[in-house]
C-alpha cells in the first residue's frame, strides 16, 4: 500500500511538473496571446513580422534606386563619379568623387565591416578652421537647408557620411543583387523603348511569373489601384515611386514578390523556419499541457483514494505524528513550510532562474516556482486533513473541539463577568417581580392593607436598587483605584500601595496582585541599580588598575624611541607598541566617561552657550583633520545668535564625538554638511555624511555601546564616542537624533532654545 501511495505521489510529480513544462512552452512563444486560431489558419506570409521585413526590403529598395543613380555608371560601381561638391572659400568650388571621399575615410581609420557598417575610427574633433559648406550631395539631391548652420561639416564628417551610404549600397546589392534571394523585384521608368531605367535582380520574369512566386505587390503608374496578394499593403509605395521617376509620365511599373517556396536561405527563409518551430513548440506545448492536466487529475484521484487507507500488515489505518497534530497546528505548519521554502527559493532558486531564462521571462518562472509551492504545500495539508476524516479525527481533534469543549471552564474562570452577568439577572428578575407585585396590588385591591403593601413593595424596589447601585458605585471607584495606582507605578513610582482593606472580593485579590507587582518592580529597579553602580564601580575601578601599568608602558616605549635605535624592524616594532597603547588609553579613558554618562554620575556646570558660535569654533578645530581625509566642510549656520543652556564642556565632548565619528567613517572626497535650524522652541544642530562602509544596521543601534556602523571593523574606533555623545546630550536636557538612509548618515544635536 505504501509503495502505491509513493509511486501515486510521484507521478503526481511529474505530470504537475509536465503541466508546468507546457504552460512554459506556450507562454515562452512568440505566438503567445493569438490564441490557437493561428496553428491552422494562419502562415507566414499573414504574420506582422513577414509585412514588416518586406516593407524594410521596399525602402531599402527605394534607395537602391538612388544609390545606382549614385554610385553607379553603366551598371558598375563607378569610384570617379562626383559625389560631393564644397565650397572651401570664397568663389572657390571643389568637387570630390567617390574615391577620394573613400580614401580620406580610410585614412581617419574607418571601415565597412561585415554587416557593411561603419566601424573604427572616429570623427576628428570639430574644428573651426577645417568646415566647409556643402553645396551638393548626390545622394541628397534634394536636400534643402533650414538653418544656416546645416550647409557647414568638417571633410572628415563628410567622409564619414559618404562611406555609411557606401556601405548601404554595398549591404543592398550584397543581399539581393549578388547573392540569390527570395525577394524578386523590378522597377523600371521607361521615356521610350530605348531610354529607359531598369532597376532589378531577376531578368525575363513577367508579372505573371512574379504572381506565381506567392506574395507579389504590382503597382503601375496607369492605375490607380495596387495589385497585391498581401494581408497588409504597405504605405506610400505609389508615392514614393511617383516621387523617383526622372520622366513626366506614367509609363513605370514597381513588381515585388517573395518566392514562398523559399530555396534559398536568406532572412525570409529562416524567418519562416523560426515560424514553423514555433508552431511545432506551441503544439508540443499543448500537448504537453493536456497530458499533465488528465494525469493530475488521474493521480490525484489515486492519492485521495489511497490517503488513510491501512497497510497489508496492519488491520486500521495508522496516523503519523504530524497527522496526530490538532488540524489547525497542521494548516499553520505546511503554511510555516511554504513560507520557509518560499523564502529559500528566493534566496537560491530565483537566482539559478536568472541563470537559465532571459529577463523578460524571470517574472513568470518565478511565478510557476511560487504556484508549485503553493500547490504542494496546499495538497500535503489537503491529503493531510483527508487522513483525519477518514481516521474520525478530524473535529475531535480539533483545537476548535477543544475550545468548545472547554469553553464552561473559561466563564467559571472569568469570575468578574460571572459576577456581573449573575448579579444582573437577580436584578432584572427582582424588578421584574417588583413591577408585577406592585401592578397587581394597584389594579386588585383597593383596601387599606393593600395600600400598605402596596408601599412595602415600592420601599423594597427602591431599597434593592439604590443597593445595587451602590454596588456599581463602590466597583467604580474600586476600579478607579486599581486604575490610578496603575498609571502610577507605570510612571515610574514603583512604591506605590493600595490600601486593600477599603476593598472587598475579586477586587481585593486584583490590589493584592498589584501591590506584590509593585513590590516586584522595586525590588527588580534596585537591583538594577545595584547591577549599574557595581558595574561602573568595576570599570572605573579596572579602568583604574590598567592605567598605572599602561602609563609604564607608554612611558618606556617613549624611553626607548628615545635611544634612536637605527634597527628598522625594531622601531616598527616600537610603532606598533605605540599605536596599541594609545588606543588602549584611549578606549579605557572612554569606558570611564561612557559608566559616568550612563549613570549620570557627572557634576554639571550649566550656562547660557551661544550655541552657533560653539559651531564655528568647532569647524575651526576640525577643518584640517577633515582636509587630512579629504572631506570638504560645507556649514550653513545662522547670522544671528541662537542661545541654549548646557554646559560647555560635555557639551564640546559631544560635538566633538560627532565630528570625529565623521572624520573617521565618511567617504573620502565627500562632503560633510552642517548646519543649525530653529525647530519651534529647539535649536537642532545637524551633521549629514556619506558613509565609508554600507551601514548595515538600525539607527538605534549605533547608540548601544560598542556598536559601529562598520561591521569589518577597520578603523580604530572604539563603539563608544555615539553612545557618550546621547547620554551627555540627555544629562544636560537635549537630545541625540540619528537617520540612516542607505549609506546616508545623519546626526542631530537638539537643545531648547533659551527664552
Amino acid at each position: 500500500m505504501k509503495k502505491r501511495k509513493d509511486f501515486a505521489a510521484l507521478m503526481h510529480m511529474i505530470f504537475s511538473l509536465l503541466v508546468v513544462v507546457g504552460v512554459t512552452i506556450m507562454y515562452s512563444n512568440s505566438h503567445y496571446g493569438e490564441g490557437i486560431h493561428w496553428i491552422n489558419h494562419e502562415t507566414y506570409e499573414d504574420t506582422p513580422e513577414f509585412t514588416r521585413q518586406l516593407k524594410s526590403d521596399i525602402d531599402d529598395i527605394f534607395n537602391y534606386v538612388k544609390y545606382k543613380e549614385v554610385f553607379e555608371t553603366n551598371g558598375k560601381l563607378d569610384y570617379s563619379k562626383p559625389i560631393v561638391r564644397v565650397m572651401e572659400g570664397p568663389g572657390t568650388t571643389v568637387e570630390y568623387t567617390v574615391d577620394e571621399m573613400i580614401r580620406r575615410a580610410k585614412s581617419l581609420g574607418y571601415y565597412l565591416n561585415e554587416q557593411f557598417k561603419v566601424s573604427g575610427g572616429q570623427p576628428a574633433a570639430d574644428d573651426s578652421d577645417s568646415y566647409v559648406r556643402v553645396d551638393y550631395r548626390a545622394y541628397e539631391p534634394d536636400f534643402k537647408i533650414t538653418e544656416p548652420g546645416e550647409a557647414f561639416i568638417t571633410m572628415d564628417q563628410l567622409a564619414y557620411e559618404v562611406l555609411t551610404h557606401l556601405g548601404n549600397y554595398y549591404s543592398f546589392y550584397y543581399r539581393y543583387i549578388q547573392n540569390p534571394s527570395n525577394l524578386k523585384f523590378e522597377v523600371l521608368y521607361q521615356n521610350t523603348a530605348e531610354d529607359y531605367k531598369l532597376y532589378s535582380n531577376v531578368s525575363g520574369k513577367t508579372v505573371n511569373d512574379f504572381k506565381a512566386m506567392g506574395r507579389y505587390l504590382y503597382v503601375t503608374g496607369e492605375a490607380l489601384y495596387v495589385d497585391s496578394n498581401l494581408t497588409t499593403v504597405p504605405k506610400n509605395v505609389s508615392s514614393q515611386l511617383e516621387k523617383m521617376n526622372p520622366y513626366n509620365n506614367g509609363n513605370y511599373h514597381m513588381t515585388i514578390a517573395v518566392n514562398t517556396s523559399y530555396p534559398y536561405g536568406d532572412a525570409y527563409a529562416r524567418a519562416a523556419a523560426s515560424y514553423d518551430r514555433m508552431r511545432l513548440l506551441f503544439i508540443t506545448g499543448m500537448i504537453s499541457l493536456c497530458l499533465g492536466i488528465l494525469g493530475c487529475i488521474a493521480t490525484l484521484y489515486s492519492l485521495v483514494s489511497l490517503t488513510g487507507q491501512p497497510d497489508r500488515e496492519q488491520n486500521h489505518g495508522t496516523l503519523s505524528r504530524i497527522d496526530r497534530l490538532p488540524a489547525e497546528s497542521c494548516i499553520l505548519l505546511y503554511f510555516m513550510a511554504a513560507v520557509l521554502t518560499l523564502f529559500l527559493a528566493n534566496r537560491l532558486a530565483f537566482k539559478i532562474i536568472h541563470l537559465f531564462f532571459a529577463v523578460d521571462q524571470w517574472e513568470y518562472g518565478e511565478l510557476a516556482l511560487r504556484v508549485l509551492i503553493y500547490y504542494a504545500a496546499g495538497l500535503s495539508a489537503a491529503l493531510s486533513l483527508l487522513k483525519r476524516y477518514k481516521a474520525g479525527n478530524l473535529w475531535t481533534g480539533s483545537l476548535m473541539h477543544r475550545g468548545l469543549k472547554n469553553l464552561s471552564l473559561y466563564f467559571k474562570n472569568r469570575r468578574f463577568t460571572t459576577r456581573i452577568m449573575f448579579s444582573y439577572s437577580l436584578f432584572l428578575i427582582f424588578n421584574v417581580a417588583m413591577t408585577m407585585a406592585f401592578a397587581f396590588l394597584l389594579f386588585t385591591y383597593n383596601s387599606l392593607e393593600s395600600r400598605i403593601l402596596m408601599g412595602v413593595v415600592a420601599l423594597l424596589f427602591f431599597c434593592l436598587d439604590f443597593w445595587i447601585f451602590h454596588q456599581m458605585y463602590k466597583n467604580a471607584w474600586e476600579t478607579d483605584q486599581i486604575n490610578e495606582a496603575l498609571l502610577t507605578i507605570s510612571r515610574g513610582d514603583t512604591t506605590y500601595k493600595i490600601d486593600t482593606l477599603k476593598f472587598n472580593g475579586k477586587e481585593r485579590e486584583l490590589a493584592e496582585h498589584i501591590n506584590h507587582i509593585s513590590t516586584g518592580l522595586e525590588t527588580a529597579l534596585q537591583e538594577k541599580v545595584r547591577s549599574e553602580r557595581l558595574k561602573a564601580d568595576l570599570i572605573t575601578n579596572v579602568s583604574h588598575d590598567i592605567k598605572t601599568p599602561l602609563t609604564s608602558i607608554i612611558n618606556y616605549v617613549d624611553l626607548i624611541k628615545r635611544e634612536k635605535i637605527q634597527d628598522p624592524k625594531i622601531q616598527g616594532y616600537l610603532e606598533v607598541l605605540e599605536q596599541k597603547s594609545q588606543r588602549l588609553k584611549t578606549l579605557t579613558e572612554d569606558l570611564v566617561e561612557a559608566s559616568k554618562a550612563s549613570s549620570g554620575n557627572l557634576k554639571l556646570d550649566i550656562t547660557s552657550i551661544d550655541f552657533v558660535e560653539l559651531i564655528h569654533q568647532t569647524n575651526g578645530e576640525f577643518e584640517e583633520k577633515f582636509a587630512l581625509r579629504h572631506l570638504e566642510l560645507v556649514s550653513t549656520l545662522p547670522a544671528e545668535s541662537i542661545l541654549i543652556e548646557a554646559d560647555g564642556r560635555y557639551l564640546w565632548r559631544v560635538l566633538e564625538n560627532l565630528y570625529n565619528n565623521a572624520c573617521k567613517y565618511a567617504m573620502e572626497q565627500s562632503r560633510v554638511y552642517v548646519d543649525i535650524t530653529e525647530e519651534g522652541d529647539m535649536a537642532v544642530f545637524t551633521m549629514k555624511n556619506i558613509s565609508q562602509n554600507p551601514l548595515n544596521i538600525h539607527a538605534d543601534e549605533l547608540t548601544e555601546r560598542f556598536v559601529r556602523g562598520d561591521v569589518a571593523r577597520t578603523t580604530e574606533g572604539s563603539g563608544l564616542g555615539i553612545s557618550i555623545a546621547k547620554s551627555l546630550a540627555e544629562l544636560q536636557g537635549g537630545e541625540l537624533r540619528l537617520y540612516i538612509d542607505g549609506d546616508l548618515f545623519k546626526a542631530g544635536v537638539a537643545f531648547p532654545i533659551k527664552k
